[in-house]
């Protein structure tokens, strides 16, 4: 029996098929969700709201014979929801739409919302909408609302000078860990730290290290300086400039005042929290201080688009 392709349905069949499997991932701030104009959805009263959007493209973001659907699905979601640790969030609901070309097996569809379902699971975050259409390529749009209590709302722009700078986790090597599809975004662990102590500025790694230092020191208009030798490295990774430049990490890069990061945790549950440079002086600028004391410029290397 031949797989029948998205050409053999109709568009609505398509986001029937879609909207049965999405049952289940409700929200009683959901009032409505797929299936009509548009989503009702119930606003926590006290905070703030997020929005963060992320667009896959194949042949730019994923391939589809070296990555299953169902991974393709996931990261999609938490690519969206790292944004939203970053920002001090926590996400509330989510919508999807898929450009298709006319090609696309019916199942490689099943098992790209199966990826979403079960992210959108783990972290409470129901899929309210979306829409389909004809592309010459697979495109995955995914747009996320958050909420933030004011008081925890984190920035790139808040970083003073005498700040020390912190990551999460491990760097490099996402690509052939597998990582760069499978990970965990930090929401659980940027909640905990902002119980702790208020985080001047935070973002997400997602271009690299070297890239992401670069745009909090443009927005918080301040020189940053890492050390070489504090830069946490995953397993498997044999030079630094793989955990600077490869990209796609999804942890957390922030800045705490020097009294505050004596009071942080070396670990939040399973995730190493370290410690790996400062805020020196006003203006835009990334250093690297060697093991031997030297000072030198960080070019802003990792992934570009453009």
């Amino acid at each position: 029996m031949a797989i029948p392709t998205v050409h053999d349905w109709t568009e609505h069949k398509l986001i029937g098929r879609i909207a049965r499997r999405m049952q289940g991932l409700r929200s009683s701030s959901v009032r409505v969700g797929i299936g009509d104009d548009a989503a009702v959805l119930e606003c926590p009263r006290g905070f703030l709201l997020l929005f963060a959007s992320d667009m896959f493209v194949e042949g730019v973001h994923f391939h589809r014979r070296l990555l299953p659907a169902v991974w393709i699905g996931w990261k999609a979601l938490a690519a969206n929801l790292s944004d939203i640790a970053a920002m001090g969030g926590l996400p509330c609901w989510a919508v999807v739409s898929l450009g298709l070309p006319q090609t696309i097996p019916v199942p490689f569809v099943d098992g790209l919302y199966r990826g979403l379902k079960r992210c959108g699971r783990r972290f409470g975050v129901p899929i309210v909408g979306g829409d389909t259409v004809r592309s010459p390529q697979v495109v995955i749009d995914v747009a996320v609302v958050g909420k933030v209590r004011a008081e925890h709302l984190c920035l790139r722009t808040g970083a003073r000078v005498g700040d020390v700078l912190c990551v999460t986790g491990r760097l490099g090597g996402s690509y052939p860990s597998g990582r760069h599809a499978r990970f965990i975004p930090r929401l659980r662990e940027a909640q905990q730290l902002l119980r702790r102590i208020p985080i001047h500025a935070m973002m997400d790694l997602s271009d690299g290290l070297a890239s992401d230092l670069w745009q909090m020191s443009r927005a918080s208009h301040r020189i940053l300086r890492i050390d070489a030798d504090r830069v946490p490295q995953s397993a498997g990774v044999k030079t630094l400039n793989q955990a600077l430049t490869d990209g796609e990490d999804f942890e957390l890069l922030f800045a705490v005042s020097s009294q505050d990061a004596a009071r942080l945790p070396h670990r939040v549950g399973r995730c190493p929290i370290t410690g790996i440079g400062s805020v020196v002086r006003s203006g835009v600028g990334v250093e690297l201080r060697k093991a031997d004391g030297r000072v030198h410029p960080l070019q802003p290397g990792g992934f570009r688009h453009f």
